[in-house]
């Protein structure tokens, strides 16, 4: 019956690394996860840029809500010069907007989208 008792120490020990190795691991993605919710919680501000002329949008987005639908949606809420218009931005419409929003989505450092504009997208919005 000695060999039970040594079966059983092997296991205990076994255990108690396994349970050690599964703790640093999960302490590891706890850290990846705390590291990835600070990055998501940067500041990304939009800015409307017509030659020295330019408009901040007045409240920054997060990285986390930064998507495509988000900007349009808050561009979309900038008074207007004729009511009941929706905006135009030629910019918005560029394979460069969506490879920027993806350069700053994948961004570790507070961002800022800058959004060149013409005199005419520029004034019509009621600033």
């Amino acid at each position: 019956m000695q060999w039970v008792s040594w079966i059983a120490d092997a296991i205990g020990i076994l255990g108690g690394i396994f349970a050690l190795f599964a703790w640093l691991q999960s302490r590891k993605v706890s850290s990846a996860l705390e590291a990835e919710k600070q990055r998501k919680d940067k500041k990304v501000r939009i800015i409307l840029s017509y030659s020295g002329d330019k408009l901040e949008l007045p409240v920054e987005l997060r990285r986390g809500e930064f998507t495509r639908a988000e900007i349009l949606g808050r561009l979309g809420m900038i008074p207007m010069n004729e009511k009941g218009k929706r905006f135009e931005l030629r910019y918005l419409n560029t394979p460069e907007f969506l490879r920027r929003i993806n350069e700053i989505s994948d961004g570790n450092q507070e961002s800022v989208l800058t959004i060149p504009c013409s005199k005419e997208e520029f004034s019509q919005f009621s600033i």
